[in-house]
């Protein structure tokens, strides 16, 4: 990670060398490799690429002090903001989703029924969701963004919170609970490719709600889905694996305290609690994670 914002008098290979992540961008801005000594501002000037907005962006990615706000991004940028967005949506589409399955796929192979059914069904469960928000982005909200900015943060409030959470639950899942005849090369490689797109995806999802939302909602979010570590490596108790087996089967938390007598508050504080021990915090994850465990 870089430890000062970029400038545009940076050359552009000195800085990708700080952050190799950093390549990802260039197509996604139209710029070829090649650039020899030149700097940051000579590059984006001969690709017509805003100098300001690519610094941002990269500042976004690599510079952890730096912190994004909406009026970085001009109207006169927007539109090749909404481009460059355009542009990640299909590399982790297109890309990165692919890749993740097809390696996925073949751990599920190996892990066998019901567990690599459930996870494949899992993924591709999050998949499609990942394709679908990103549909509704480029139909919905990137077409008002031009238009009224403040009617588009109020449709693109917590929109991203369900990917992320997700997400890492995948990593809990792949990491922590794949069954033992899984080498830890494979489970190792997998997760490390997931970790890499889901930093992608976070900071992708920074820039857009910096935009979008003035920021204010993303960091809700991201604090929302930070895993607890009060109960992490505690086993589960008796009543916590029944209350997560009714979760998995889905069913609600008045049904599931009118099922075994408690009240929902104790209903509740059971899920905190197996959200906290398990690192899990989705429906769909949870149910993985029963199965894996022979709950279900």
């Amino acid at each position: 990670m870089s430890d000062r914002p970029f400038s545009a008098s940076m050359k552009l290979s000195d800085v990708i060398f700080q952050n190799r992540n950093l390549l990802l961008l260039l197509p996604r801005f139209g710029i070829p490799v090649g650039f020899g000594e030149k700097t940051i501002g000579q590059i984006c000037n001969e690709q017509g690429v805003s100098t300001e907005l690519f610094l941002y962006v990269c500042n976004v990615y690599c510079y952890e002090g730096f912190s994004p706000g909406s009026t970085t991004v001009t109207a006169d940028e927007l539109p090749t903001f909404l481009k460059y967005l355009r542009a990640s949506h299909h590399y982790y589409i297109d890309e990165r989703l692919p890749h993740i399955a097809r390696h996925l796929n073949e751990v599920a192979a190996k892990a066998g029924s019901p567990y690599g059914d459930s996870l494949r069904k899992f993924f591709e469960d999050y998949r499609k969701e990942v394709e679908d928000h990103f549909a509704f982005e480029e139909e919905h909200i990137f077409p008002t963004v031009m238009k009224d900015i403040a009617r588009s943060r109020k449709a693109f409030i917590g929109a991203h919170d369900s990917i992320e959470e997700k997400l890492s639950d995948l990593i809990q899942i792949i990491f922590k609970y794949l069954p033992e005849n899984i080498s830890s090369e494979e489970i190792i490689e997998l997760t490390f490719d997931i970790f890499q797109l889901a930093e992608d995806l976070g900071k992708h999802t920074v820039l857009e709600e910096a935009v979008f939302t003035n920021g204010k909602d993303g960091e809700r979010a991201r604090k929302k889905t930070q895993p607890s570590e009060e109960f992490a490596g505690e086993a589960l108790t008796e009543r916590e694996k029944e209350v997560l087996v009714l979760v998995a089967k889905g069913y609600m938390s008045k049904e599931i305290a009118d099922m075994l007598n408690i009240s929902m508050n104790t209903v509740n504080t059971h899920r905190k609690n197996i959200n906290a021990k398990t690192g899990i915090k989705s429906i769909a994850g949870l149910t993985v994670y029963a199965l894996m465990n022979n709950l279900m």
